[in-house]
């Protein structure tokens, strides 16, 4: 893979901001917030200036109990090709619950929530990553998100997780 360089979070509302900012080799935009065949003019100057844009997903739920959602899935890979994008990145974070499988209706939260750090959880996260990366056409990076408070009775730190 190459080299991205120096990158920063691109938001419309500090658009005009990153345009100033020298040395940015690399953009990340959310990727919900993005229409392929109407992308921000200020995104299509940084493409212009030969500035990498990356799409950041935060809806994939890839911590949650259920498999990512292929339309999901094929939004994130559409605009990680409009893009000529390296990659796509997504948060390590559930964002939704209940639904089909459960007693409950299924529950946006609106906000990235933590995963638990159990072995359980690794392993439904890991699988998820797997089902993301076979449906996307660039590698998939992850982050941690802020967990200000820990789950009860976690079994790895943020480190071995």
């Amino acid at each position: 893979m190459r080299r991205l360089g120096t990158g920063i979070g691109w938001r419309p509302e500090i658009a005009d901001a990153v345009e100033e900012m020298p040395g940015i080799e690399w953009v990340e935009a959310v990727s919900e917030n993005l229409c392929p065949g109407h992308l921000p003019d200020s995104l299509l100057r940084l493409r212009e200036r030969g500035v990498t844009v990356v799409p950041h997903g935060v809806s994939l739920g890839l911590g949650g109990a259920d498999r990512p959602d292929p339309g999901r899935l094929a939004a994130l890979a559409e605009r990680a090709e409009v893009l000529g994008s390296p990659l796509v990145t997504e948060h390590i974070a559930f964002v939704r619950a209940g639904g089909a499988l459960t007693a409950s209706p299924s529950l946006e939260a609106g906000h990235l929530l933590p995963v638990p750090r159990t072995r359980d959880a690794l392993d439904v996260l890991c699988e998820n990553v797997r089902v993301a990366q076979a449906a996307l056409p660039v590698p998939l990076a992850v982050e941690n998100i802020a967990a200000l408070v820990p789950w009860p009775d976690e079994e790895l730190t943020e480190g071995q997780f």
